[in-house]
């Protein structure tokens, strides 16, 4: 019986923080997210810097690979590449924000035009992370764009 007391106020002191709040919720709703990078080192850290706050993630090197992912199970968010080989990660935003439920879209890029970034801010993307950025900004922003 103590030993639960102690485990209940450990977890309400946990609960006080503002990060702990912010885990708790995210492994509550596990929100599915794709990312598309061709970059592996880049992908592997995003992926896990999100799985931290029990995000569940997926990820593609090209958007042509990501097109069968999200017919077959449609993620709550997509952080792209802006540069991908292929379809770029602009067409790829324009795709997913003009369907009959938007996806909020999140950018990466190391190529950030001012003509690129006006485009993407037309078509909706929630945000745009130059490269290279701090992976507690992009969870900040799949917070933000989730409404959690």
């Amino acid at each position: 019986m103590a030993a639960q007391r102690k485990l209940q106020w450990a977890a309400k002191a946990r609960a006080r923080r503002p990060v702990a709040r912010l885990l708790l919720k995210a492994t509550r709703v596990m929100a599915k997210l794709l990312i598309v990078e061709d970059e592996s080192a880049t992908a592997w850290a995003m992926a896990e810097g999100l799985k931290d706050d029990g995000f569940e993630t997926a990820t593609c090197g090209s958007a042509e690979d990501a097109l069968p992912l999200l017919r077959a199970e449609v993620p709550d968010l997509v952080i792209t590449d802006l540069r991908l080989p292929g379809m770029s990660g602009l067409a790829l935003a324009r795709r997913l924000r003009s369907g009959r439920k938007p996806l909020p879209v999140i950018v990466v890029t190391a190529f950030g035009s001012p003509e690129a970034l006006a485009e993407l801010e037309e078509c909706g993307v929630h945000a745009v992370f130059p490269k290279p950025f701090r992976v507690d900004q992009l969870r900040r922003s799949v917070h933000e764009a989730l409404g959690s």
